[in-house]
């Protein structure tokens, strides 16, 4: 009969993996064998549940009531046999019962008649409070916070102190999240797949937003990094399954309706004051530049009658000038978008390179020109993730827009901080002997870290270029003073001298070697590499 150490929620949960991943045939097979008393012995002890079932031979079974795809039997199938199936049915079936979660007329029914058609073919059953696949969004969001709700409690340790159970809580919280999507779950798995994306985006959306809440001041260390990366990733996930569904212009009002609250929530999160778990900046700025008119213009006016109560020194100010800047480029008011940024008296660069990644996609260069001349100075002082992706916007822009000079003189004046992104555009153009220029000024590759496949292309194209960059290298290479750049300083010399004798200058060559050794003439170490390199007699 039904036991109450296995949990509502953990019931659901192994109903929802038998559905996923049992065959109809092993489930009937098990519901036969239930029906004829053929379950023997069943104890649960902690997270498993231990089994003896009579199929003609006595077969072990343990199910793992967190993890059930994994549960296992001694007969020769091994896993999701009918033995599993037959003793997942002596909790489950009584469990439907008990919980009147089956209809009433088939209550009185015989044990063996009450449940004809494994679960895999049945519509979850509906509870009361339970989720409806038509909404409204804010029942989804009682329902997630009752099911979140009884799950903390289950976790808590009353034995615990104070201080520790706040910081196993911390911890835990973030481990709640699979099994709090397994039960929020079950009930969406018949729905059509535009109502289960929607209502996965909700259920991610909604935990993450209660882990926020959680951890108030608390420094975001506390928590399992791992678990906040897979909660983001999965996220992240469904949230680019809604913007890129082919049936949002279809069933639009139905959009607008949930995309419409997730918004509300998002914003929430982007307002506040303590440090985030999450990248709530860049997840409302999504949502902005994708919003439908009517959501769209509501956004808008809430912000803007927001920023007139705020002081432009206050942190919200700030968040609520680039939500208002995100929403006027998705109404394709560019000028406007541009307008209200420049009323900052202070901006980060990175959160201002998503608007310049938004023009580069759209392949606006014309308006990713003037954006980017705005931000020229700034851009300079870029960490290095953020200043390398803008220069791949404009090298973009160089080869596939009219504007290409001026692009390039904008990465010219961010030099030598640009020195990697000019040297490539400079190679793509074949201007080597303006890339030698750039390497002799500005000392950016040696001898030791230049790509040689680099040199060998110059060297086939226009070799005589790369001799006053050889002669540089190698006068560095000897200050080293060590053996070992005297060596590495002779095989370059002896690629210059190859230079030269492709360029008949071999008397010039005599002249430079002679007058090199000539120059050194107390450091006896160098003196004895150029003749080991054959260079001087």
């Amino acid at each position: 009969m039904y036991n109450d150490q296995i949990s509502n929620d953990k019931i659901l949960i192994m109903a929802a993996e038998a559905t996923r991943c049992m065959a109809p045939e092993s489930y009937g097979k098990g519901k036969a064998l239930y029906d004829r008393n053929r379950v023997k012995w069943v104890k649960i002890f902690g997270p498993r549940i231990y089994s003896m079932v009579d199929d003609g031979k006595m077969y072990t079974v343990i199910i793992h009531i967190e993890d059930f795809s994994h549960s296992t039997c001694t007969c020769a199938k091994k896993q999701l046999c009918e033995h599993i199936a037959a003793v997942f049915i002596h909790y489950h079936d009584p469990w439907l019962m008990e919980n009147e979660l089956l209809p009433k007329a088939n209550l009185t029914k015989s044990k063996k008649d009450h449940l004809q058609n494994p679960p895999l073919h049945l519509k979850p059953p509906t509870l009361q409070g339970a989720p409806d696949m038509e909404g409204p969004v804010e029942l989804w969001y009682d329902y997630f916070k009752n099911v979140y709700s009884r799950l903390r409690e289950s976790r808590k340790r009353p034995s615990q102190s104070y201080s520790d159970f706040f910081a196993s809580e911390l911890y835990f919280s973030a481990r709640l999240y699979d099994e709090f999507i397994d039960v929020v779950s079950v009930y969406s798995q018949s729905w059509p797949s535009l109502n289960r994306v929607l209502y996965r985006f909700h259920s991610d959306l909604f935990f993450m937003d209660m882990l926020e809440n959680q951890i108030k001041d608390v420094k975001p260390s506390y928590i399992d990094k791992y678990q906040l990366e897979e909660i983001w990733h999965d996220f992240m996930e469904s949230l680019a399954a809604i913007l890129s569904s082919k049936q949002k212009e279809k069933y639009q009002p139905l959009f607008q309706m949930f995309l419409q609250k997730a918004i509300e929530v998002i914003r929430e999160r982007l307002f506040q004051v303590k440090t985030p778990l999450f990248d709530w900046l860049m997840i409302y700025r999504l949502m902005c530049v994708t919003l439908f008119d009517a959501c769209l213009k509501k956004e808008t006016l809430y912000l803007e009658e927001l920023l007139l109560k705020l002081k432009p020194n206050q942190q919200n100010y700030y968040y609520a000038v680039l939500g208002l800047a995100s929403l006027r480029l998705a109404a394709n008011r560019e000028d406007d978008a541009l307008s209200v940024l420049q009323k900052l008296k202070e901006k980060r660069i990175d959160d201002m390179v998503f608007y310049l990644e938004y023009f580069a996609g759209a392949r606006e260069w014309d308006k990713l020109l003037v954006w980017v001349s705005w931000l020229a100075v700034d851009i300079k002082g870029a960490n290095a993730v953020v200043f390398e992706a803008i220069c791949e916007y404009c090298l973009q822009a160089v080869e596939n827009s009219k504007h290409g000079q001026e692009f390039i003189k904008l990465i010219r004046s961010w030099l030598p901080r640009s020195l990697d992104c000019y040297a490539d555009y400079l190679l793509e153009e074949d201007l080597f002997r303006e890339w030698v220029e750039l390497n002799m000024t500005y000392r950016g590759y040696t001898w030791d870290n230049i790509d040689k496949d680099v040199l060998r292309l110059i060297e086939s194209k226009e070799p005589a270029v790369l001799i006053p960059l050889y002669h540089q290298w190698s006068a560095m290479l000897i200050e080293g003073k060590t053996r070992k750049s005297y060596q590495a300083a002779v095989r370059l010399l002896k690629k210059l001298r190859a230079l030269y004798n492709k360029n008949k200058a071999i008397k010039e060559w005599n002249t430079f070697i002679y007058s090199l050794a000539a120059r050194y003439p107390r450091m006896r170490a160098l003196q004895e590499e150029l003749r080991k390199g054959k260079l001087i007699s």
